[in-house]
């Protein structure tokens, strides 16, 4: 397995998934539209509502006072709710470009010409993989940080403390990677399959929907999103993820790839 085929495959691809205008909107614009109005959202949200719901969250029929319910409100919300929601960034980013890169090598009629190189199915796969996965990380790393950056303004100039960082996001940081891999194995797999980019696109709805309960499951105390719960979640998303790129690398068969 020759490194430089890797990396050389992987700026290619890269540098094609940018030159699209279509890719920016659901993996650029998108997020830091979700990055710059939902901190504006909770504070909103918490000046109307924040001691009740607190006091609800808390299990509690006690009126708390209006700072120490808006400040928890705020703190529960950031981690329950939207944490959840930005962890269908990396795959919402991921699956964008995987799919650009596998499916969209058929549309761009590229497929053919790409499997004639002396490039192992190994490096095809790592290198595709590691297109997807270097943007998606950066990016998802860049919109937490808008997020966490114009959050803990707002916190901090309306209460004198910061709600970031904490344990629970630094964890689902680490869980990002390995959901940009599952999402990227998923579209390898579906790519040699179909024959354009949305098909592939759309296997990202298999992990998004998921991701999508935890928030319910939070407010119902169904399980409480800490260090375990995060730390649970990690250990199954590297074995998955490793086990689908496995998968994907071991069924890719190129006649199909050029011919579905």
């Amino acid at each position: 397995m020759r490194s430089s085929s890797i990396y050389s495959l992987a700026i290619k691809d890269i540098k094609e998934a940018f030159s699209s205008i279509e890719i920016y909107g659901p993996m650029i614009f998108i997020p830091l539209f979700f990055a710059i109005t939902l901190p504006i959202f909770t504070i909103y949200i918490s000046i109307y509502a924040g001691p009740q719901l607190a006091s609800r969250i808390l299990g509690i029929t006690a009126q708390i006072t209006q700072s120490a319910g808006r400040f928890y409100f705020i703190s529960f919300f950031s981690v329950n709710i939207l944490g959840p929601i930005f962890l269908t960034m990396p795959i919402i980013t991921a699956s964008v470009i995987a799919a650009d890169s596998f499916a969209g090598e058929k549309e761009r009629k590229t497929a053919e010409s790409l499997l004639s190189t002396p490039i192992t199915n190994v490096e095809l796969i790592l290198g595709k993989t590691l297109a997807s996965l270097i943007p998606a990380i950066m990016l998802t790393v860049v919109i937490f940080l808008i997020y966490a950056s114009i959050t803990n303004y707002l916190v901090f100039s309306d209460f004198g403390k910061s709600i970031f960082p904490n344990t629970s996001w630094y964890m689902m940081m680490l869980n990002a990677p390995f959901l940009a891999l599952t999402t990227i194995g998923l579209v390898v797999i579906v790519s040699s399959r179909v024959r354009g980019v949305k098909e592939a696109q759309q296997i990202s709805a298999l992990l998004i929907l998921p991701i999508l309960v935890i928030p319910f499951i939070s407010v119902f105390n169904i399980v409480k999103l800490g260090f375990g719960f995060f730390l649970e979640m990690l250990l199954i998303l590297m074995i998955t993820s490793a086990a689908i790129i496995y998968a994907g690398v071991r069924i890719f068969e190129r006649e199909h790839f050029i011919s579905a």
